[in-house]
């Protein structure tokens, strides 16, 4: 699955899938004998019964072997997956999402041991890797300085309570770096999506446009959005040293003010001059507006065959086979285009938008 011969590589998918994976897990003890179990109810050496079935960890009969066959599915079946210590469980801890809010978060499922293999067969130590003329393996140090800034969901990685700068000082800074592409307020700018429009994600008939996604309507976690913007942006200078960790906790508290994100529960919001420091960041996380709205989607994928020719009438046009009755979802009803499609599309005239940037 994962083919590398960086350190780097192998080491991130290793972090990101055993860590999430055992850290959302509850850190159940999943190395036990045949019949032992995971909190009395799952079979501990799960993994064992998966590489015995070739590794089908999603064979019926390799799931009724881990879960019992009353628990694999139906109701009882997607009840069991809200529960942590479950193998093939999509919930998250409760120190991430801040309470069971169901389905909170599609994770990696412990039960998917094929991952952790593949890290571990395809895994090399850079004092053995031969560069071959095209470069130098990164230092282990280098990485730690500067690339070693992973956020977990509950917080682990988050800066020191100390950093920080009051909201006002965060909005300098996003209009200094931020506010060319994002807007001033967030309202977006040049074709760049918007950070802070409020829309509802509902809409109420097929003909409206796709309500515009925000951080506020859409995003779920907080600290995935600290950790994004510190990783990626600027996008010509990500993870700027001229910021800093304090600017990108400052930045984050101006977005999560201009979305009216709550710190507790009675809504308090944050002030101007309120210090946003990595505390506040994880009180904000609780009150993530989209937040409980995610969910695994586990319908099978389904492939149409693409018609050409022939088609029938419901594949045609308005679905009754006349080929000049059409929408443009681009479009909305009136005819005008979406917000900023042309400088997004590159038809804008030189000069404004992407093309004249």
């Amino acid at each position: 699955m994962f083919s590398t011969k960086k350190t780097l590589v192998a080491a991130t998918v290793a972090s990101l899938f055993a860590g999430s994976a055992m850290a959302m897990s509850g850190g159940s003890d999943n190395s036990g004998a045949a019949g032992e179990k995971i909190d009395g109810k799952y079979a501990a050496n799960f993994e064992q019964i998966i590489k015995d079935a070739n590794g089908e960890y999603l064979d019926s009969k390799v799931i009724e072997a881990i879960l019992g066959k009353d628990a694999a599915y139906g109701r009882e079946g997607l009840a069991g997956k809200l529960d942590p210590a479950n193998p093939y469980s999509f919930e998250v801890d409760d120190s991430i999402d801040g309470g069971n809010h169901g389905n909170a978060q599609c994770k990696v499922p412990l039960a998917f041991t094929e991952v952790h293999d593949s890290v571990k067969a395809n895994y090399t130590n850079d004092s053995d890797f031969v560069a071959r003329g095209f470069g130098t393996p990164i230092a282990e140090s280098a990485v730690q300085a500067k690339w070693n800034i992973t956020v977990d969901g509950d917080g682990r990685g988050l800066p020191d309570p100390s950093v920080g700068m009051t909201v006002e000082e965060g909005a300098k800074v996003y209009v200094q770096y931020c506010g060319m592409c994002h807007g001033e307020f967030g309202e977006g700018a040049k074709g760049y999506l918007p950070l802070a429009v409020e829309e509802s994600l509902i809409a109420s008939s097929f003909d409206e446009p796709a309500p515009m996604k925000t951080v506020g309507n859409y995003w779920p976690y907080a600290v995935t959005f600290f950790d994004y913007i510190r990783r990626t942006m600027p996008f010509w200078t990500p993870n700027a040293p001229y910021i800093g960790d304090a600017g990108y906790l400052g930045i984050t508290g101006y977005i999560m003010q201009s979305n009216y994100i709550p710190l507790d529960a009675e809504g308090t919001e944050l002030e101007d001059d309120t210090f946003y420091t990595s505390e506040l960041l994880m009180k904000n996380n609780k009150f993530m507006k989209n937040q409980g709205n995610f969910f695994c989607d586990h319908r099978p994928v389904i492939h149409n065959a693409r018609c050409m020719e022939n088609c029938a009438d419901e594949q045609v046009g308005d679905g009754k086979g006349n080929i000049h009755n059409y929408k443009q979802a681009r479009l909305l009803p009136d005819g005008t285009p979406q917000y900023n499609v042309p400088q997004r599309m590159h038809e804008d005239p030189p000069g404004v938008g992407h093309a004249g940037m």
